[in-house]
């Protein structure tokens, strides 16, 4: 789903729907702009987001650039690479900000997600517990669930900041797939602002490879369903090969590609 197929309002309900599920310790907005603040090092909870991707005023910027002083945090913009922000990158790129990899948004239509799903034979259970993998879905997190992020193989401090944001979210249902009683891998869906959106979807190392993020993706069409939800998001780093191929089947488009601009230390 290209980027001019999203209205204005759709780039802010699905951007404000981030933030339900990411869920800062604090936020505040100005004309056009989401500011989240949190002490974590995620730059979901701690970047600058425009609302819109044309007609933001630059003036804007050292008010922005305040707030996050003011919260004790570095300034930080989330800038989608669309032609209406592009002032805004060359004015940060002027100050001396880096700029990060990119970062796709990625979009789905409910019927895509459910036409993949049905290739699986995975189903969603809640609270199940079986010998053969299964999805549980749990209405609070727990530690089935929480494990995955912090387990071997994963960076442990990054994950434990994950599960802390994540676990914040009134919108949120966690899920995690387990077998002989070890979680191989865990996700989150948001069910906000008309959209599903997932988040942290992660398998083990040594359990990729074997559909368990395609199971965790088919439990999350279906509760979408449920809620009568048409359309999902989600965000993926561009170099994720793996992550990408999964998402494509399960009808996920890129809609804009973004970078962190990060202010100069």
């Amino acid at each position: 789903m290209p980027d001019t197929a999203l209205s204005p309002q759709d780039i802010e309900s699905l951007e404000r729907a981030t933030l339900d599920a990411v869920c800062p310790a604090a936020q505040s907005e100005l004309p056009g702009w989401l500011l989240p603040f949190d002490a974590a090092d995620i730059g979901r909870a701690r970047s600058a987001i425009p609302l819109r991707h044309q007609g933001l005023d630059i003036a804007l910027l050292p008010a922005i650039e305040q707030q996050y002083r003011d919260h004790a945090l570095p300034p930080c913009f989330r800038i989608a690479d669309t032609p209406g922000l592009r002032h805004w990158q060359e004015r940060l790129l002027a100050l001396g900000y880096r700029k990060t990899d990119p970062v796709h948004v990625q979009i789905a239509s409910l019927a895509d997600m459910q036409t993949a799903a049905g290739l699986s034979t995975a189903a969603p259970r809640r609270g199940s517990a079986s010998e053969r993998p299964k999805v549980t879905l749990l209405d609070a997190p727990a530690d089935p669930w929480a494990s995955v992020y912090t387990a071997p193989g994963f960076d442990a401090a990054d994950g434990a900041l994950r599960v802390q944001l994540l676990s914040r979210s009134r919108f949120a249902l966690y899920a995690y797939v387990q077998s002989a009683g070890t979680s191989l891998a865990a996700g989150t869906a948001c069910i906000s602002r008309d959209w599903l959106s997932v988040h942290g979807l992660r398998t083990l190392p040594h359990a990729q490879g074997q559909g368990l993020g395609a199971s965790l993706l088919t439990a999350f069409s279906s509760l979408a369903s449920q809620h009568g939800i048409q359309r999902a998001f989600l965000q993926v780093e561009a170099n994720s090969a793996p992550a990408l191929a999964l998402y494509r089947r399960f009808g996920f488009a890129t809609a804009w590609t973004y970078h962190y601009w990060k202010a100069p230390v």
